[in-house]
C-alpha cells in the first residue's frame, strides 16, 4: 500500500476596475492543485456576483478545497498558500481569528470541512511571486471582458 499523497494547493482572486478604479466589473478566481512538482488540477473562472476581492479569495479557497476533495480519496498532508493574509489566518483553525460575516463563516467551514480528513493541512500566507501561477489563472478568467492577463 502507498502512502497518501501530500498536495499544495494555491488560491488567488483578482478584481478589475472601471476606469473610475471605484467600480468593479468583473472578478475571477484562480487555484491550482499540485502533487509535487506537477499541477492535477487547475481552475480559472469568472465570477458574476462578488462583494470584494478579499471575499472572492474566500471564494477561491473553498472551491479549492472542495477540488482536493474530489479529486482524491485520501490525501496525507495538504500544504494551502496564498497572498491573502487575512484569508489564510482566518481560515488556519491554528490561529483564533473571527469570521468578518456569515458569507466568509460558510467558506471557512465549508474550507475546513473539505480538508478535514487530510492527516495534516497547514496553511501559510506567501508573496505574489510565490503564488504566481494561481494569480496568473486568476486573471485568465477576465478573458470574457478582454482584459485578462
Amino acid at each position: 500500500m502507498s502512502l497518501p499523497p501530500s498536495v499544495f494547493v494555491a488560491f488567488d482572486a483578482s478584481v478589475l476596475y472601471a476606469d473610475d478604479n471605484a467600480t468593479p466589473v468583473s472578478g475571477a478566481i484562480g487555484f491550482v492543485i499540485r502533487e509535487g512538482h506537477d499541477p492535477t488540477v487547475e481552475c480559472s473562472r469568472p465570477v458574476d456576483q462578488f462583494v470584494s476581492n478579499v471575499a472572492l479569495e474566500y471564494r477561491a479557497l473553498a472551491e479549492a478545497a472542495a477540488a482536493v476533495d474530489a479529486a482524491y480519496d485520501r490525501v496525507g498532508s495538504v500544504h494551502v498558500r496564498g497572498d491573502a493574509d487575512v484569508v489564510v489566518r482566518t481560515v488556519d483553525p491554528g490561529r483564533p481569528a473571527e469570521p468578518s460575516n456569515p458569507v466568509v463563516g460558510r467558506r471557512v467551514a465549508a474550507t475546513r470541512a473539505s480538508l478535514a480528513d487530510a492527516a495534516r493541512v497547514d496553511y501559510r500566507a506567501v508573496d505574489g511571486d510565490r503564488n504566481r501561477r494561481a494569480h496568473t489563472l486568476a486573471r485568465r478568467g477576465h478573458r470574457r471582458w478582454g482584459r485578462g492577463e
